[in-house]
């Protein structure tokens, strides 16, 4: 579900303030990961991010697997 907020927020341009708002009302996702060095990335803050980099709605290229 995070993952798809920041997905929307990213790359659908007319649903970036409503993906922004969900992202707001959800918060912080704790997840248990177990030992590993997997991170859980805040939507707020990655949305942000790619607002600020004026890459809202422009999709990758390529996949990266």
């Amino acid at each position: 579900m995070n993952n798809f907020v920041i997905c929307v927020g990213c790359y659908v341009k007319p649903l970036l303030s409503r993906a922004k708002a969900v992202a707001k009302k959800i918060g912080v996702v704790q997840v248990d990961v177990g030992d590993t060095a997997c991170k859980v990335p805040i939507a707020t803050e990655t949305i942000a991010k790619i607002e600020s980099m004026n890459r809202v709605g422009r999709k990758r290229k390529a996949v990266k697997c």
